[in-house]
């Protein structure tokens, strides 16, 4: 219902520039100057105390001499001065600032004081600001930039958000000859406040803004980042440039995932996560650029080639192929199209070769039969230049050939340089993306094929959960944190087992033995034939030092199989503490196949969940790949299918398929236990075995740590988890049982029919319009919450809180922070049941714990039992100013 904290800071209908001066050298003479020419129409004020005016305004000392707060206020003063400055806004109602100043600690410059002065300053004058050390924003159809570079940046439909000036200051430059349009520059610097997270937010909503840029050196806040990128890549492509790809954590990795997951695996699965596109290079940026500035979208990956070269053909199709892009047959109709205009050896497939000697004609009949053609989700004009080519012909022709209400994107390739440049040119003027190699072009297509493909895996949603066996997470606790006491980190491997056993993860039995003949004793306790492997707390890997006996079958075998591995190791590592042995019995499951389920703590991103094959060749093999947790069925799904060891699960020869569910519920169990746990640092099961019969964790090791003592409960993982502490239980007067609960992905089917079984009025009254049921989409962004930003809770009446949806409430977290929007719909069948009183009430109990002051809504004035409740439960209520038919409903918390 409020408008974005930030909004003053994009859209200022005032703004303040300190530091102002006619200067043709300093900063703040150069800003100023630019916000002149830019030709911004809001009221301007130049601050400085050495001028009394500044080209011909007035100029003034201090900001408490304005007669209204300024909305914005552009800082371009020496550091130290900065922090007063702040205060000074605060104080006079400016609570918007861009500190363009350096000199704040970076690249290891002395300045961390100033740094610290200006966060202490910021916060208690309540003053968000952008900065420091940054270039500053343009806002071109604000005709705003308060810059200090030299080129103007054109109005368009694409924001850049970038943690480097220079890239900010490349793409500005570039924008104009390349006739593209931008609705915002942002250059975050030192990102002390605002960040990524907030400025996506704002992104996220505005209207001039269709796609999104991001260049990213480093992640401050990953919660942040993620819930942002996450809630903006569900309506608009977003394209992210990470530098710093190879960069490897130090840390020495104690089990094989930790050896396994790098830095740059763990930001691709953020970006996954969060539906985002990632390029590689500046120059793809720059293709991504391109291809988002006219707006279109791609509604799938099938791609349409024309070209007057078969060569450019070829290297197109291939490159195609690295991506992923689909070149499907053209249609019978546009062969019989093409058959009348084109030579008769026209190549009659994708790509569409028009031959050497095609005429302009000849170009357009081929866009427009590809265009009309439903096997095409958008269309590549390739031209090179040969003796026959009018390039600047064809050009127009391309452009004749496309119908107003095309939305299929048109993408061309004029290759050459001479010969081609006035085609480009007009082809890049009237808004056709043109790149000079077949390569680029596919490479941008498939950005918008990427998008398309992760809107609809956002879409895609799990069946209903079957088995919600709740974790024993207080054994768990007692476990963890007696290790810590005793002041070890690495549990041994009873230990370990017995935490993945408390979330109901199959293991095999494991007993210690100090001594050989404890050892005999476990091996006859457990049945023959027993692995034999050391016990020790310094070593972790003990196949690697002889410490492992497979197969041992008889008493004397296993005595002489503990003496050997004790030998063995005392040897190799002598500063060791031998405890002695572990006797497990033989692993036995048919037509097994050997994995590796892992865990490793990123310093961003916190706890990364691998997947891949398992075994003792597990770092040589490196089939593996990894998500971040939480994760539900069809993530983990998603996860197991992106290895090679995945088709090895699948019924091949004579071996019988593996039973997949149980893999994914290991996945799904080791997800619960990393998010629930936060001292786990580092969890290996190798070899988890799979068969036709289930799942066995043979070995299992993991690793902790304390976690600081200021974290909550889930700020370990970058995605906040089920809030499972939410869940409560009663029974309705009539003795049924009732569960109060956040929902969850699972629930799709069931919201899904809850929503359809509502009357045409409860329908209205819900969503103030006419809503019949719910769209995939709808579904999916309804069960699919990001639990730091909204809140859903279900009324399920029936058994253990899987029977019968029958009502929902739900609260989205406003802009500011500390207030939330809620909504709140009951069944027709269980009116008068209390429903809607215990669905606020847990909404309350929510809202507190994300720390909100107040919850408002929305209700139409003819719904008077809805307006009864309200005033029940002490909201207060006033008429919308907007809408007669609507009132505001609102009460602090």
């Amino acid at each position: 219902m409020d408008r974005s904290p930030l909004s003053p800071m994009f859209n200022p209908e005032s703004v303040a520039v300190f530091g102002a001066s006619e200067s043709k050298t300093s900063v703040g003479g150069r800003v100023f100057s630019n916000i002149l020419r830019a030709g911004y129409e809001g009221e301007l004020i130049p601050v400085n105390p050495k001028y009394e005016s500044v080209h011909g305004m007035t100029c003034v000392p201090d900001i408490s001499r304005l007669a209204r707060p300024a909305d914005l206020a552009v800082i371009a003063t020496p550091a130290a001065v900065v922090p007063e400055i702040i205060r000074q806004c605060g104080m006079a109602g400016t609570t918007n600032a861009i500190v363009l100043s350096a000199g704040f600690g970076e690249g290891g410059s002395p300045g961390q004081d100033n740094a610290r002065k200006l966060e202490m300053a910021a916060r208690k004058a309540g003053v968000r600001y952008l900065g420091p050390n940054c270039v500053g924003m343009v806002r071109p159809w604000l005709n705003l930039d308060t810059t200090f570079l030299r080129s103007e940046t054109p109005k368009g439909r694409l924001a850049l958000v970038s943690q480097s000036g220079a890239l900010i200051s490349a793409i500005s430059d570039w924008a104009g000859p390349h006739h593209l349009g931008f609705s915002a520059l942002v250059s975050l610097g030192n990102s002390l406040d605002v960040d990524f997270g907030d400025v996506l937010h704002f992104l996220a909503t505005d209207p001039k803004t269709s796609a999104i840029l991001l260049y990213v050196e480093g992640i401050h806040d990953a919660p942040s980042f993620i819930s942002a990128l996450r809630n903006a890549a569900r309506t608009k492509p977003v394209i992210v440039l990470k530098a710093g790809r190879h960069t490897q954590s130090s840390n020495a990795a104690h089990t094989h995932t930790g050896a396994l997951i790098g830095d740059d695996a763990v930001f691709d699965a953020a970006l996954a996560r969060a539906g985002a596109v990632r390029t590689r290079t500046f120059g793809e940026l720059f293709a991504a650029a391109e291809i988002l500035s006219p707006g279109k979208r791609a509604n799938g990956k099938r791609l349409g080639i024309i070209t007057n070269g078969g060569g450019a053909g070829v290297l197109a199709a291939d490159r195609a192929g690295d991506l992923g892009v689909e070149l499907s047959a053209p249609s019978e109709e546009t062969l019989k199209k093409l058959d009348a205009v084109l030579p008769p050896y026209w190549s009659r497939a994708n790509p569409i070769d028009i031959l050497g000697d095609a005429s302009p004609e000849q170009f357009t009949a081929a866009v427009s039969a590809a265009l009309e053609d439903s096997n095409f989700d958008g269309v590549l004009a390739m031209l090179t230049p040969q003796a026959m080519t009018e390039a600047t012909a064809a050009a127009q022709a391309v452009l004749d050939a496309i119908p107003a209400s095309n939305r299929k994107p048109v993408l061309a390739c004029w290759m050459g340089e001479t010969a081609v440049t006035e085609g480009r040119k007009l082809l890049s003027s009237s808004g056709i993306p043109d790149f000079t190699t077949p390569e680029k072009a596919v490479e941008a297509f498939s950005y918008l094929a990427q998008h398309h493909r992760h809107r609809r895996l956002a879409n895609e949603v799990p069946g209903p959960l079957h088995d919600d066996k709740p974790p024993d997470l207080e054994g768990a606790r007692m476990i963890v944190n007696g290790a810590l006491s005793d002041g070890r980190t690495m549990l041994s491997d009873i230990e370990s087992k017995a935490l993945l056993r408390a979330f109901h993860v199959p293991i095999n039995i494991t007993i210690e033995a100090a001594t050989a003949s404890d050892a005999l004793i476990a091996a006859e306790t457990v049945g023959y034939p027993v692995a034999v492997k050391i016990n020790s707390p310094q070593i972790t890997h003990k196949s690697d030092v002889g410490g492992v006996r497979l197969g041992v079958g008889s008493a004397i075998e296993v005595k002489q199989a503990v003496r050997e591995i004790t030998l063995a190791a005392q040897r190799l590592r002598p500063e060791a503490r031998i405890k002695g042995v572990t006797i497990e019995a033989m692993a036995h499951v048919e037509d097994a196949r050997e994995l590796v389920i892992g865990v490793s703590r990123d310093p961003i991103f916190g706890p990364a969940i691998l997947f891949g094959a398992g075994g003792t060749m597990v770092e040589i093999l490196r089939d593996s790949a990894v998500s971040l947790p939480p994760l539900n069925e069809v993530l983990a799904n998603r996860l197991i299918n992106r290895t090679r060891v995945a088709r090895l699960l699948d019924a091949f020869r004579d071996r019988p398929a593996v039973d997949r569910s149980a893999v994914i519920d290991v996945l799904l169990r080791v997800s619960d236990m990393v998010c629930e746990l936060p001292q786990i640092v580092e969890l290996d099961i190798n070899p988890l075995v799979a068969g036709p019969g289930g799942v066995l964790a043979v070995d299992a090791r993991i690793r902790l740590a304390r976690p600081p003592s200021k974290d909550g409960p889930y700020d370990h993982v970058a995605i906040h988890p089920y809030p499972r502490h939410l869940v409560t239980s009663d029974f309705l007067s009539d003795g049924r049982p009732l569960t109060i609960r956040p929902i969850r992905p699972e629930d799709a089917e069931s919201e899904a029919a809850f929503v359809r079984d509502l009357s045409v009025e409860a329908k209205r009254f819900r969503f103030m319009g006419t809503v019949n049921e719910l769209s995939e989409e709808m579904l999916a962004r309804f069960t699919q919450i990001d639990y730091r930003r909204e809140m859903a809770l279900v009324a399920v009446v029936g058994e253990n809180g899987s029977g019968e949806q029958h009502g929902v409430a739900r609260y989205v977290i406003n802009p500011d922070n500390t207030s939330c929007e809620f909504a709140i719909v009951v069944s027709d069948k269980m009116q008068g049941h209390g429903l809607g009183t215990r669905l606020m009430k847990g909404l309350f109990d929510a809202a507190r714990d994300h720390d909100l002051d107040k919850i408002e809504g929305s209700v139409l004035r003819e719904n008077t039992p809805m307006l009864h409740l309200m005033e029940e439960l002490g909201f207060t209520v006033t008429p919308d100013p907007d809408d007669r038919d609507v009132v505001i409903v609102e009460r602090w918390l």
